[in-house]
């Protein structure tokens, strides 16, 4: 589904390369401040990068902006939900449909369809609210968060990249949050999860990725995601040394 070669972010990120499967979640685990969310930011282009080459279903693709990610399949749930993801001192409605407005119309937003959009939502993601028009300041850690995922899922994304999904949510979102996300790679679509919960990443991936300063120390499969070597490769026991610069690059 997605194969990203040598991508660097400077500052932060250096010689990156991993690949996405089809209905797979791959996870990304790390210390703060290994650059896990850099490298997705980078990526998205909602930070500079430099070098390295994007393919999806193995076309290059070259993403500039999050509207490119969103024409290439991809679609982007923020770790800081108030501060990058909702408008938290606006209705439900708009917040809903702010990634995909020209689905909602061309000069004009069509009310009564965003109206029916929310309705949807609100069943689907089981946003508990009493009234559509209260502000999203006014909602729960955990409905404010499943309303950030209804408005990311309203670009019908192929590939999901989840960043801190479940922070300061209770036990009960937690639990619908890894439903939802089991299904979606369930019916084919692809996720790439950030995690800092460890059981979080062990008991929803396939794979996972491993971080440190910036390099991707290794990719983790089958009986190796646990808890022992995930820590080995985060702290440099083990995998590729980020102190060492990559082949014909020099210090």
């Amino acid at each position: 589904m997605l194969e990203v070669r040598g991508l660097t972010v400077p500052g932060w990120v250096r010689d990156a390369s991993f690949d996405l499967r089809r209905g797979e979640i791959l996870g990304f685990a790390g210390l703060v401040g290994a650059g896990r969310t850099e490298l997705m930011e980078g990526l998205l282009g909602l930070r500079r990068h430099s070098g390295g080459t994007v393919l999806r279903d193995g076309r290059p693709v070259r993403i500039r902006r999050l509207e490119d990610a969103v024409a290439a399949g991809i679609a982007y749930l923020t770790e800081d939900r108030k501060g990058k993801g909702l408008l938290v001192g606006k209705p439900l409605r708009p917040n809903l449909t702010l990634l995909a407005l020209d689905r909602y119309g061309r000069i004009f937003i069509d009310e009564g369809k965003e109206a029916a959009a929310l309705d949807r939502a609100v069943e689907e993601f089981d946003i508990r609210v009493k009234s559509s028009d209260a502000l999203v300041g006014s909602l729960s850690g955990g409905n404010q968060q499943k309303l950030l995922l209804a408005k990311t899922m309203q670009v019908e994304p192929v590939i999901l990249i989840v960043d801190e999904p479940t922070r300061g949510i209770d036990i009960g979102t937690k639990q619908q949050i890894y439903r939802f996300l089991h299904d979606f790679a369930r019916r084919g679509g692809s996720v790439i999860l950030i995690s800092s919960e460890l059981p979080e990443i062990i008991g929803l991936s396939h794979r996972v990725a491993v971080m440190r300063s910036g390099v991707v120390t290794g990719v983790l499969e089958g009986d190796a995601v646990e808890e022992g070597e995930i820590v080995r490769y985060a702290t440099g026991l083990k995998g590729r040394d980020p102190t060492r610069q990559p082949q014909g690059v020099s210090a």
